[in-house]
C-alpha cells in the first residue's frame, strides 16, 4: 500500500469512529503498525508514524490513539493508554527514552492541530466582513496570520526532524527541541486564532475551542517547554561544540 493510500485509510477511520472506538481501531490494524512484522505489526518507523500523529492532531482526536499505538510497542494488549510512557518502561524501555518518545508524539499532534488551527483562522477570516470588507483584508488581521504561517512551519518542522528511526532510538535532544518549539507555537497561535476569530471562538459550538483546549493539554504532556528547554540547555553545556555543530545534531 503506498503512503498516501496508507494515510487516507487512517483518516477516513478517524472520520468514522463511533463513542466506543476500540473494537474498531483494533480490527484496524493500525493500533500494531509499531510492533515488528514478526510480531503481527507494520514494523513502522517514526518518519512513518509522524503523518499519523500530525493527522490526529488535525482532527483533534483523542491523544490515547496516538499514545496507545506507542504502548503497543511493549504490550501488544494495551487500549485506551493514555500515558505510553509507564507501559514502555515496565516493558524494559529507558525512562528516559520513553518520556522522549512520548513527547516527541505530542509535539507532531500539536504539529497537526496547530495546522488545523490556521486552516480555520484562513476560513474565518476570508469569510467574516467587518466595516464592508473581510477582515483578512485589514493590515492587523494579515500580519497576525503571517506570524501564524511561520509558527505552522516551525512546528511541523521541528516536529518531524525528531521523528526519525526506530522508535526506541530517538534522539532525546531531537524530542527535546520539537515538544519545545512545538509548545511554543502552540501557545502563539491559539492566541491568534483566538484574536482572529474574536468572540465566536469561544463559544461552545464553534470548533475552536477543541484545537486550543487540546493544544494547551499537549503543551503540559510529558514535560512542557521549560522542562524541555533545561534537558535541553544540560545536553548543550556537557557537550564541547559550538553553538551551529549543536543544531546539526539535532538534524541526525
Amino acid at each position: 500500500m503506498s503512503d498516501d493510500l496508507f494515510l487516507d485509510s487512517f483518516r477516513k477511520l478517524l472520520d468514522g469512529l463511533g463513542s466506543d472506538p476500540w473494537p474498531e481501531l483494533e480490527a484496524s490494524g493500525f493500533l500494531d503498525v509499531l510492533r515488528p512484522e514478526a510480531e503481527g505489526g507494520a514494523g513502522l518507523d517514526l518518519s512513518g508514524l509522524f503523518p499519523l500523529a500530525f493527522e490526529c492532531g488535525r482532527q483533534a482526536a483523542p491523544p490515547a490513539l496516538l499514545q496507545t499505538l506507542l504502548a503497543r510497542i511493549a504490550d501488544p494488549t494495551a487500549r485506551n493508554c493514555a500515558d505510553a510512557a509507564p507501559v514502555l518502561v515496565a516493558g524494559g524501555v529507558d525512562p528516559d527514552a520513553a518520556r522522549a518518545l512520548c513527547a516527541a508524539a505530542d509535539a507532531a499532534m500539536m504539529a497537526g492541530a496547530i495546522d488545523a488551527l490556521q486552516a480555520m483562522t484562513l476560513d474565518h477570516a476570508s469569510t467574516r466582513r467587518q466595516f464592508g470588507r473581510e477582515i483578512s483584508k485589514f493590515q492587523a488581521i494579515q500580519h497576525q496570520i503571517a506570524v501564524m504561517a511561520g509558527e505552522v512551519m516551525a512546528a511541523r518542522m521541528a516536529a518531524e526532524t525528531a521523528l526519525v528511526g526506530a522508535p526506541l532510538s530517538i534522539s532525546a535532544p531531537a524530542a527535546a527541541a520539537a515538544k519545545m518549539r512545538c509548545g511554543e507555537a502552540a501557545q502563539a497561535c491559539s492566541g491568534i486564532a483566538h484574536a482572529v476569530h474574536g468572540a465566536i471562538g469561544v463559544s461552545a459550538e464553534h470548533a475552536l475551542h477543541r484545537f486550543t483546549g487540546a493544544l494547551h493539554r499537549l503543551r503540559l504532556s510529558h514535560g512542557g517547554e521549560s522542562y524541555w528547554a533545561r534537558r535541553l540547555g544540560e545536553w548543550a553545556l556537557a557537550r564541547p561544540d559550538d553553538a551551529s555543530t549543536l543544531a546539526r545534531s539535532l538534524q541526525g
